[in-house]
């Protein structure tokens, strides 16, 4: 597998702890947050809810996701929003007010153990888990009852980013570690898996104790997150092969169940204390900013809140990139809400920005030589967009791509590759 050094920057600076969020007045909370297309909204604009209360189902699929009031308040409007991907879908607009369910109280603690598979899997639904793992969010009730078809399966959890331009996973890994584990612990039962593996950097003071596991299998391997790609689904197979090729863990497959921390962490307070999904860990940053920081948001803040909290602009941004500068995306304002996919808030100006104008294709072969799983993008991209005649089993390798994105930022033609591929 190739890798790429410099991707990786020397001597980044990881936060030690997290500020929670300002409440706002209002929020905008989008009913479509993960991959399902359809939800229903029970409410109108005048009623009342509860912070936590559920507000949209998915329509016509029993295992997807619900969608929670993330403050107590009352409804205004339920209109058409832009979303983080650009793309516009229903929300609710909830004025904040009156008496918190969740912040703020001491919560009791449930033991997961007593619970059975099927209990665990509605707590998932009804408590609106998704998992955020890869970039494509979907319910994890719904990952996991289609994934109880494979003979072998396992639970991988990647213990930091895939993209290092964030921190938000290894500050979670790192800050709540036993929360993590047990969340992880949980997702392994509700999967029916022989087994559980950690995929830890090579340089991490992240200690688990062996004494969560019982008489659950584990493996610890280590990536090394100086190069990339490293923590993508095909990179942490091979991991995972390489350091146990004589025993049972040797039988990881794509079918697995991968989880990131903030899904493991999302598992462990929906089970144990109760909590839906309302709140998310944001890592916002970029040169732009007067203070970066790691925020606790509610989901349905605006990008626009949390700039206010980092003190506002010292240079205005060209470009505010979501959930990193290698595999994100580029939100078009600062009015778009948080929702359960976004783990960071990158604001760039234009001076570290290059010419992005897109040209045709040269055909100097760089994005076959860099990708990492041998893939020829250039080809897969003149496929879906100029009809190009490709014979199946080529159009197939699709299937392989990690998504890492290397082929785009070596493409001297700015060509979208990996997303285009990414359709196929």
């Amino acid at each position: 597998m190739k890798t790429v050094n410099n991707f990786v920057l020397p001597g980044h600076p990881m936060f030690q702890d997290s500020v929670r969020a300002f409440l706002p007045r209002k929020v905008v909370i989008p009913f479509r947050q993960s991959c399902e297309a359809e939800y229903s909204c029970g409410f109108q604009p005048g009623d009342i809810v509860r912070e936590g209360q559920i507000i949209a189902s998915p329509k016509n699929f029993a295992d997807g996701a619900n969608i929670h009031s993330s403050v107590p308040g009352k409804i205004l409007s339920i209109f058409k929003c832009t979303l983080p991907n650009g793309t516009l879908g229903n929300a609710a607009e909830i004025s904040t007010d009156g008496a918190f369910s969740y912040l703020g109280k001491k919560l009791p603690s449930v033991d997961w153990n007593f619970l059975n598979t099927e209990t665990l899997l509605e707590e998932f639904k009804v408590k609106g888990i998704v998992n955020t793992f890869r970039k494509k969010t979907e319910s994890l009730c719904a990952q996991i009852t289609r994934g109880n078809l494979v003979k072998e399966r396992f639970v991988i959890v990647r213990m930091f980013d895939e993209d290092p331009s964030r921190f938000t996973d290894s500050f979670i890994a790192k800050k709540f570690t036993s929360e993590v584990v047990q969340g992880a612990l949980i997702c392994c039962k509700a999967f029916s898996a022989k087994g559980i593996v950690f995929a830890l950097p090579k340089k991490s003071d992240i200690e688990i104790s062996t004494e969560f596991f019982g008489n659950v299998p584990f493996l610890f391997v280590n990536a090394d997150t100086e190069k990339y790609p490293c923590g993508f689904m095909q990179n942490l197979l091979r991991t995972i092969r390489n350091a146990s090729k004589n025993s049972e863990f040797s039988k990881v497959n794509s079918k697995c169940l991968f989880l990131d921390p903030e899904t493991a962490l999302s598992v462990f307070e929906a089970v144990v204390k109760g909590i839906p999904v309302i709140e998310r860990y944001v890592h916002v940053h970029g040169s732009c900013l007067k203070s970066v920081g790691m925020f606790k948001a509610r989901i349905g803040a605006s990008i626009k809140s949390l700039v206010e909290q980092c003190g506002g602009f010292k240079i205005s941004p060209s470009k505010i990139v979501v959930n990193g500068m290698i595999t994100g995306m580029v939100a078009s304002t600062l009015d778009i809400p948080i929702t359960k996919s976004i783990k960071s808030l990158e604001f760039v100006p234009a001076t570290e920005l290059c010419v992005q104008d897109e040209k045709n294709c040269i055909r100097c072969g760089k994005c076959r030589n860099v990708c990492p799983e041998g893939l020829s993008p250039d080809l897969l991209y003149k496929h879906l967009v100029e009809n190009y005649h490709l014979p199946k089993e080529l159009c197939a390798t699709s299937l392989l791509c990690s998504h890492c994105s290397v082929c785009n930022s070596v493409c001297p033609s700015r060509l979208p590759l990996s997303q285009t591929i990414a359709l196929l």
